[in-house]
């Protein structure tokens, strides 16, 4: 299991606002099945690596979709093997 931490950034809008691009995103990764938290900057996912990977591939396409002309995408991955991970206890201080 992995956790990653996922931000699309739309770019070539026509006003500073990206809600519109982001909603059929959220839209995507709810219909995912993954564990997931939406968070000021990102959203934050648990899931197989290949499971994550494909959920960026349908989030990229979606954001697309919705009309931006391009998009920035930051992921990070934390994929550990020796123990398990899962969101909350990435969130444990």
């Amino acid at each position: 299991m992995a956790i990653a931490e996922l931000c699309l950034f739309p770019l070539g809008t026509s006003t500073p606002g990206v809600g519109k691009y982001l909603e059929p995103v959220i839209e995507v990764i709810k219909a995912s099945g993954l564990k997931y938290r939406v968070c000021p900057m990102g959203t934050v996912v648990e899931g197989s690596v290949e499971e994550i990977l494909n959920l960026v591939k349908a989030c990229h396409e979606a954001i697309l979709k919705a009309g931006a002309k391009r998009v920035v995408i930051s992921l990070k991955i934390d994929d550990r093997i020796d123990k398990p991970l899962t969101i909350e206890g990435k969130m444990r201080v």
